[in-house]
């Protein structure tokens, strides 16, 4: 019983202490139970990713003021309530989870004391747009205010930015030292992905990150696609800038990108042709930037590449790349600069690593090519030695091997030839050539010196006759000579200078005799035993006359010519 009293009076005067000294739970102690996941207080002088939300107010750092240090922000020059500095934060956060928020917000006017709201814009994965609100107060140039709140991100959540903005009004305002609190995001990257030079998106699955820039659609389909099943489909466009757009914070800065897209429309009231426009979108400096990567007249109905390149600034972050039609300026835009449209194929690509790949590949190409030649040069080097060596092999079956004229079957192909084409006669030259006083070098020198006077011969007529014609060997002494111009004067003097310049121990002599096409003789169908036969008389007519001058081998010369008879 007397337990019973003492618990009952206890529980009075804890009841009593409670109601006279309430126990205040500081928020931002219960708010450090979670994680810091990021402190921006603008001491380093830079925006640290903070821009003006969609470009409509210019944002400063200043010292002016401040909550904390030395620095803040300011946001001024104001052309919507909803635009103010504003954070993306999707790459902090884990989808599914809550996260909470402090910052400090100062009225900048002595005059006015705007309502500031703390806000959230988020993405989901179907494209919708959502806002909600996290804090909100009037504030004053005199104290800085504390804002705080917390937002449960949905499971969906593909892009999510904090923003400040005012409930009406213009005015401008200052803020500081945010903090964002919350779970850790589990980010699993490999140095593939921190040092991406690709990227490719092509809508089979899903949205592949893609988000609708403003209140808009964007839905994959399997209405139309340039491949593939499926295609990137952007409907209910309010505005011009209406567009879809992927974050791609991973591209590196001062580095040559090509962005590529594939885009189609269609619809009866839309015109046959109409501009589109590769956009990128970047913040510096806590400005939003804006520029045009490439623009396309397309054709209705048709798909059709857009491709360019793009370089982004030192320090540029917050990057983002998207399509839509032509800006209009100084108009209100059309049902056409507000049609609906497909995207489909989208490559963004370094530069640089085509140009490698260009190297590559050429390098490749360079290396088989050489290969390849090298290959046909032996492939060639071998065949030519073969048909050199087959050539020489046949070339010597044509050749005699003591004089290196043509032999005597060669010639007889020859003439066989101009049997068969008896035209063809007409156009030659054929010279008889024998040594003279072979049988008596033979018999007072030996066979050795007659042999060397063979050779020595067919050395004069080879000279003489050089590329002009053919040299035969038609029997032990005999020669023939194929021409196309008579050369019977010109070997009859190259003769007489062997002779006379270079005496070498024995008398040495040759008679020479030419015949060519008469057609008093020959007709029109010449034959060329004929012309031979002829060719032959006027050797031995010559033969005569050098015997009046050899006197001293008439006996022999007469012998000669008889033994020579007889073997013809």
């Amino acid at each position: 019983m007397t337990t019973i009293r003492k618990s009952l009076l206890f529980t009075i005067i804890l009841s009593i202490f409670l109601c006279f000294f309430p126990v205040t739970v500081n928020a931002e102690e219960t708010t450090n139970e979670k994680s810091l996941l990021s402190l921006t207080s603008f001491e380093s002088g830079s925006f640290q990713g903070w821009v003006a939300f969609g470009g409509k107010s210019t944002i400063t750092i200043t010292d002016e003021t401040s909550h904390d240090g030395e620095l803040c922000i300011k946001t001024e020059s104001r052309n919507e309530v909803w635009s103010g500095p504003a954070l993306n934060i999707i790459n902090l956060v884990e989808p599914g989870t809550e996260i909470s928020f402090q910052a400090y917000v100062k009225g900048v006017s002595p005059d006015i004391a705007p309502e500031v709201h703390m806000s959230l814009k988020s993405i989901d994965s179907n494209g919708t747009e959502n806002y909600s609100g996290i804090d909100k107060h009037i504030v004053d140039d005199k104290e800085w205010v504390l804002f705080e709140g917390s937002y449960s991100i949905a499971e969906n959540a593909t892009d999510l930015t904090v923003y400040f903005q005012t409930g009406e009004g213009l005015d401008d305002f200052y803020i500081d030292d945010i903090k964002i609190f919350g779970p850790h995001k589990e980010i699993v990257t490999t140095d593939d992905e921190n040092n991406k030079d690709s990227y490719e998106f092509d809508f089979e699955k899903n949205l592949e990150n893609w988000l609708p820039r403003g209140d808009i659609s964007i839905v994959t389909t399997g209405d139309f696609s340039y491949s593939g099943k499926n295609s990137l489909y952007v409907s209910g466009r309010k505005e011009f800038w209406n567009a879809p757009m992927v974050r791609l914070n991973n591209i590196k800065t001062g580095v040559s990108y090509n962005y590529t897209a594939y885009v189609m429309y269609n619809g009866v009231a839309y015109e046959q042709n109409h501009v589109f426009a590769l956009k990128l979108q970047y913040s510096l400096d806590g400005i939003e930037t804006y520029s045009e990567i490439e623009s396309k007249l397309l054709q209705k109905g048709t798909w059709s590449k857009i491709s360019g390149d793009f370089i982004l600034p030192k320090n540029a972050e917050n990057i983002a790349l998207y399509v839509q039609t032509e800006d209009v300026i100084n108009r209100e835009p059309d049902k056409n600069d507000l049609m609906s449209f497909y995207v489909d194929n989208v490559v963004v690509f370094d530069n640089t690593l085509l140009i490698k790949d260009r190297i590559i590949h050429i390098c490749i190409i360079s290396a088989v090519s050489l290969a390849v030649l090298i290959l046909f040069v032996f492939v060639g080097y071998k065949v030519y030695k073969k048909s050199r060596k087959t050539k020489e092999i046949l070339m010597t079956a044509k050749i005699d091997a003591m004089t290196k004229a043509f032999n005597r079957n060669t010639f007889e192909e020859f003439t066989k030839y101009l049997e068969n084409s008896p035209e063809k006669c007409k156009k030659y030259y054929l010279t008889v050539c024998d040594v003279n006083f072979l049988k008596y070098i033979n018999d007072n020198y030996g066979h050795e010196y007659g042999d060397m006077a063979i050779i020595r011969c067919a050395e004069v007529l080879l000279k003489t006759i050089g590329k002009k014609g053919k040299v035969y060997r038609t029997g032990g002494d005999e020669f023939m000579c194929v021409t196309k111009y008579d050369p019977s004067n010109a070997l009859k003097t190259e003769i007489s200078l062997e002779a006379s310049m270079h005496y070498k121990g024995y008398p040495f002599s040759v008679a020479v005799g030419t015949a060519h096409y008469d057609k008093t003789v020959d007709f029109d169908t010449p034959d060329i035993k004929a012309i031979i036969k002829r060719s032959d008389n006027e050797m031995y007519k010559h033969k005569q006359e050098i015997k009046k001058y050899k006197t001293e081998f008439s006996k022999e010369f007469a012998e000669d010519r008889k033994a020579s008879n007889v073997t013809e």
